[in-house]
């Protein structure tokens, strides 16, 4: 048996520019972001015969096929990924996998890609073999998605699944670099003021940002100066983490979320604005919707004594919270005899 798991992630500034090749046309480019333990997670069994049999806990699929040849797909986009992934490995033993993810759908915190990650890392090992470098890890989960989706994807959501802890990741001509990001004595003084919260699954589509992806390259001024903008905003989160400044950092979620929101005012809703500004009276510093928006998660940064009551208000709203530990580590593949 084989036992595979990866991280989500929060994002706290520069998502949307890790997107090939828009980083390279807003130089000098980051994205930052913190993995949690929101983790997926893929169990792989061997079978006897040929036959695959997959089975999503959280998303409540199941599909079966005569062999890894066979593979098809349709319907939802996750299940045609996990259709392509599978069948990517042809040719491949029988096997049972099981996937998972403690993040819910919509959350916004990367979970498909942390998936696909697990997913790759554990039907590679089912194969006995290994990839070359972590980097051509990415690149794989990152090529099967896409194809998946449709659309363009970046890259900051399977850099968090691959290294864990905190990421700067840095885009230029280069290439994409990635370095771990402020002090462990830091990053646990943040978990105490992190508080993230499901609103619920989004109404707002990810595939906005490829309509503003195409605005781009058709040259709108308004989306040029917004990119440009986020740029500003992800210098602005790199020089807090830098500068280990929780204050600084909840301002740099509170920059980029104004910025994205009148850019697109579908990323929020009147029920993320009436939590937000209800939580800010009880001791909330800063906030930004993760992902795409429209619902999905909401992370902030609180004063760590009002944590009782921003549960009880959140209760009272209907809003679910999660439990968030930040991990230090990524990819984690066990094989169990």
């Amino acid at each position: 048996m084989i036992y595979a798991s990866a991280p989500t992630r929060i994002d706290f500034a520069g998502g949307t520019l890790d997107i090939p090749p828009l980083y390279l046309f807003v130089s000098p480019c980051y994205t930052i972001n913190l993995a949690i333990d929101l983790k997926a997670k893929v169990t792989l069994k061997r079978r006897r015969n040929q036959k695959i049999h997959w089975v999503s806990r959280d998303q409540r699929v199941k599909a079966s096929w005569a062999s890894s040849r066979s593979v098809t797909w349709r319907g939802a986009p996750f299940q045609e990924l996990m259709g392509r992934l599978i069948r990517s490995f042809d040719p491949l033993p029988g096997c049972e996998m099981v996937t998972d993810c403690a993040a819910p759908a919509g959350a916004g915190t990367g979970g498909s890609s942390a998936l696909t990650i697990a997913a790759t890392a554990a039907l590679t090992t089912l194969k006995g073999e290994r990839f070359s470098s972590r980097g051509a890890l990415i690149e794989y989960a990152k090529g099967i998605e896409t194809q998946a989706i449709h659309v363009p994807t970046g890259y900051q959501d399977y850099i968090a699944a691959v290294y864990g802890g905190a990421s700067l990741i840095e885009f230029s001509v280069e290439g994409v670099k990635r370095r771990p990001l402020a002090s462990r004595s830091f990053l646990k003084e943040l978990e105490k003021h992190l508080l993230l919260v499901y609103m619920g699954k989004p109404r707002f589509s990810g595939a906005n940002n490829w309509e503003l992806f195409r605005r781009y390259f058709d040259r709108d001024r308004k989306v040029n100066r917004f990119f440009h903008d986020l740029r500003d905003n992800a210098i602005v989160m790199k020089e807090a983490f830098e500068q280990e400044d929780i204050p600084a950092v909840a301002r740099g979620l509170d920059r980029d979320w104004k910025t994205r929101k009148r850019m697109l005012p579908a990323m929020t809703t009147p029920a993320i604005e009436r939590w937000i500004q209800e939580a800010r009276r009880q001791g909330a510093m800063g906030a930004r919707v993760c992902g795409a928006g429209g619902g999905g998660c909401l992370a902030m940064i609180i004063d760590p004594d009002q944590r009782a009551q921003l549960h009880a208000l959140a209760e009272s709203h209907g809003v679910r919270v999660l439990p968030v530990k930040i991990v230090h580590h990524g990819l984690r593949v066990k094989r169990m005899e």
